[in-house]
């Protein structure tokens, strides 16, 4: 049983969703990143912690510059992994930290050593969003990842086929089902409710065990308080990362853009039911 399944059976008892907001992990520099994250564990139940990555293939272009800024202050994996154990410890909180990556960092770093450190520090969840349902690599991780009690979430879109839901489905373990409400990037376009309820409908034809967490384009508290209707979680991210630059650029300190940012998480998370 991880973190995140005994969140969301909580939060199931309570007929609540859970809010999910996304930053880049050193975004724009270590500590605005740590005192942003600090201040989002007041309003998310779980914090999506994307590492910084030059080449991603689903971000939109807030997002990839806010892989650059992390990227050109330093950040790297180890760094990520200090950062989000050093806002566990110093806050206490109860906040389910996932990270969001792509398979070629954690390859170069080690697929073994990663789950370990990810073990080590209290990372709740993993999402990888190009990692191949039946590779090697997804094998070793799903046996990985499961034995250390961390959840593993697959990524869905509209276009996918009834197989790829299913093994998608098959392949979530200890966590919740990513459905992305239009094919296309992160931000690119605003939520597609109908995409959001023929997606969970299909999730909960071959599971009514898995959670369902909805994200791509909720950029709003509208948005969230609409999509948490369906989904056990509510995701928002390139909103939040687009304030990050925002304040960033106005050259706020990291006390400052820390509680601009939780301002903004807080009306947002007031969203989910």
């Amino acid at each position: 049983m991880s973190k995140l399944n005994n969140l969301f059976r909580n939060l199931k008892k309570n007929k609540k969703s859970a809010f999910v907001g996304f930053v880049t992990t050193g975004d724009p520099n270590y500590a605005s990143s740590k005192a942003i994250m600090k201040e989002m564990t007041k309003y998310c139940q779980i914090i999506e912690a994307g590492v910084a990555f030059s080449t991603s293939t689903s971000d939109s272009p807030i997002i990839m510059e806010a892989n650059d800024r992390a990227i050109k202050s330093g950040m790297n994996l180890d760094k990520t992994f200090k950062l989000v154990k050093e806002v566990i410890v110093e806050t206490k909180t109860d906040t389910c930290f996932i990270l969001m990556t792509y398979l070629n960092p954690i390859v170069v770093y080690g697929i073994k050593k990663f789950i370990n450190m990810s073990k080590s520090v209290g990372i709740a969840g993993l999402i990888i969003v190009d990692s191949n349902l039946n590779s090697p690599e997804e094998k070793l991780l799903l046996k990985g990842l499961t034995k250390k009690g961390i959840g593993y979430t697959k990524i869905i879109s509209p276009t996918n086929s009834e197989k790829f839901i299913q093994q998608s489905i098959r392949n979530t373990k200890n966590s919740f089902i990513y459905i992305t409400t239009y094919a296309g990037l992160t931000g690119s376009k605003n939520v597609n409710l109908k995409n959001v309820k023929k997606l969970i409908s299909k999730v909960k034809k071959y599971s009514k065990e898995v959670p369902t967490g909805v994200g791509f384009g909720v950029k709003t508290t509208k948005h969230v308080k609409q999509v948490s209707k369906y989904a056990d979680a509510v995701i928002c991210g390139s909103s939040i990362v687009n304030k990050i630059k925002v304040g960033h650029e106005k050259k706020f300190s990291a006390k400052k853009l820390a509680k601009f940012i939780g301002k903004y998480v807080k009306t947002l998370s007031a969203g989910a039911r």
